[in-house]
C-alpha cells in the first residue's frame, strides 16, 4: 500500500508539473491567414507605331538638327505633362545644361524609326532660357509666346 501510495504522489507530482509547465508555455503561433488573391488586370496591347517610350530621346530643333536629350517629364498634380526636360550641348556630360520648355512645344512622330522628338524653339530661345537645376523648386518653363496665361504661370510640378 505504501508503495501504490508513492507512486499515485509521484503520479500526482509529475501531472501538476506538467500542467505548470503548459501554462507557462506561449501557444503555438497560428498560422498565417491565406493571402487573398491579387485582382485580375487586363492587359492592352499598343502597337510599335501607336506610341512609343521617350525618355532619352534625341531632340531635334526646327531645322532637323540634333540638339539635345529628352531627360524627364514635369507633369501636374493631375497627371499631365506640363514640361520636358531636356539636357542641352556639353560633351559626355561636360558642358551640358538643363532646361525646362512648355510641352505644347514639342512634337512626337512615333512613326518615325528615328524616335526623334522636335521641338519647336530656336537655338537663340534656348540658349536665353534658364537653367533647370532643382527639381524642388519652382521649375523656370520656357514657353512659347501664344500659350494662354495659366501656361505662364509656374504650374506646381513633379519630376517623372
Amino acid at each position: 500500500m505504501q508503495r501504490t501510495a508513492r507512486l499515485l504522489t509521484t503520479l500526482v507530482v509529475i501531472l501538476f508539473c506538467a500542467v505548470a509547465w503548459a501554462a507557462d508555455t506561449p501557444p503555438a503561433p497560428a498560422a498565417p491567414p491565406a493571402s487573398a488573391a491579387p485582382p485580375v488586370s487586363s492587359v492592352q496591347t499598343v502597337e510599335p507605331n501607336a506610341a512609343e517610350a521617350i525618355l532619352g530621346s534625341r531632340v531635334i530643333g526646327p531645322q532637323g538638327k540634333d540638339i539635345g536629350r529628352l531627360v524627364d517629364v514635369l507633369v501636374d498634380n493631375n497627371g499631365h505633362p506640363q514640361a520636358a526636360v531636356i539636357d542641352f550641348g556639353g560633351f559626355m556630360g561636360v558642358g551640358n545644361r538643363k532646361v525646362a520648355v512648355h510641352w505644347s512645344t514639342l512634337h512626337f512622330d512615333p512613326s518615325d524609326g528615328k524616335h526623334q522628338v522636335q521641338l519647336d524653339m530656336t537655338p537663340d530661345q534656348i540658349k536665353a532660357a534658364p537653367e533647370y537645376s532643382n527639381p524642388d523648386k519652382p521649375a523656370p518653363v520656357v514657353t512659347p509666346a501664344d500659350t494662354t496665361t495659366q501656361s505662364q504661370t509656374q504650374p506646381q510640378t513633379q519630376s517623372h
